[in-house]
């Protein structure tokens, strides 16, 4: 098990989003347990989409449940999993220590059944730009591993990948 620091996204900016988005994509861990903070899943979940899109098992522990049902909030605990690619999501509350235990149940069931992942797909023109952006790493890198997401990050302009996997967007953008 390694904790990492608490992140937004995987396009760094902190010293904090770099350490965590390098362990995640170089060192490959089995699974991922995302935490997020259920009373603020907007800010969260588009970090849980890019965990998605590694083709890893994500567990959603879903923090902070004794605040939302102390200011009478409700989540969709059927349609949130269903929304996510019917990834595990798990109540919690840390403060008060409810939901572990079906927490670490939902860890290790969603582990054995080794990587999932999820796409998400976009529209038609952003999806041929992933596209031909894949086509580009596949023939200067055939031995990348994860070449949507390569793809992606390449079109966000993300620093760290372009330096790291060189090539010519030209007219794909």
């Amino acid at each position: 098990i390694t904790d990492l620091p608490g992140i937004y996204s995987l396009s760094p900016y902190t010293l904090e989003e770099v350490v965590a988005r390098n362990y995640l994509i170089n060192e490959r861990p089995d699974a991922i347990l995302n935490i997020v903070d259920g009373t603020n899943l907007e800010r969260n979940l588009y970090l849980t989409l890019q965990l998605l899109e590694l083709k890893k098992p994500v567990i959603l522990a879903l923090n902070m449940m004794d605040i939302i049902e102390e200011r009478g909030m409700e989540i969709d605990l059927h349609r949130l999993p269903e929304m996510l690619g019917s990834i595990p999501v798990v109540p919690v509350s840390a403060r008060k220590r409810t939901g572990l235990d079906v927490l670490m149940h939902a860890v290790v069931h969603h582990y054995e059944d080794g990587p999932q992942g999820v796409i998400v797909h976009y529209d038609r023109t952003i999806e041929d730009r992933i596209q031909r952006v894949e086509d580009l790493l596949r023939e200067k890198y055939p031995d990348l591993t994860n070449l949507r997401w390569h793809a992606i990050k390449m079109l966000e302009y993300d620093k760290e990948v372009m330096k790291d996997h060189p090539i010519d967007l030209g007219n794909i953008v």
